[in-house]
């Protein structure tokens, strides 16, 4: 009897995988502002919130931009999350065909001059990195936010 191919889609991550990836992201990042001579960026969980809700929002309306058309640009999703900010700055990325995007991410971010600076600003103090993954085309969507607390440079 004849056998057949099948192709199996990959196994989706699981919200774990995704919080690790996160996880990786921060400590790439943190490590490109060493090599620079910069103070380490703080993670902050409120933040990550923001980020997850963009990357998901993008994969779910099917957009990929900083502006999101019904929230806006990050200051004013920042905002919505009730999240105080002096300086603010957005990341994002879309790719599909790797298991582990993170330094694919990094390295593209540290390529583009744009989100390099965002990366390197010296004034941000604080970050958080969301992941959402979209099964039906195995495409992961990543959104890091900066911040600069209010209220001068408390770490």
């Amino acid at each position: 009897m004849p056998q057949q191919r099948r192709e199996t889609q990959p196994k989706a991550p699981t919200e774990r995988d995704l919080r690790n990836l996160e996880q990786i992201v921060h400590r790439l990042i943190n490590e490109q502002r060493q090599r620079a001579k910069l103070p380490p960026l703080n993670w902050r969980e409120d933040v990550a919130r923001a980020a997850r809700d963009h990357s998901k929002n993008m994969a779910e309306r099917n957009f990929f931009d900083h502006i999101d058309p019904q929230l806006g640009a990050v200051d004013k999703r920042l905002n919505r999350f009730r999240i105080a900010w002096r300086a603010c700055g957005e990341n994002i990325f879309m790719l599909y065909g790797y298991e582990n995007p993170a330094p694919i991410a990094v390295q593209g971010w540290m390529e583009s001059p744009g989100h390099r600076r965002n990366i390197l600003y010296r004034e941000f103090t604080h970050t958080g990195v969301g992941v959402f993954y979209r099964q039906r085309d195995q495409r992961f969507y990543l959104t890091q936010i900066f911040i600069r607390p209010p209220g001068g440079t408390k770490r």
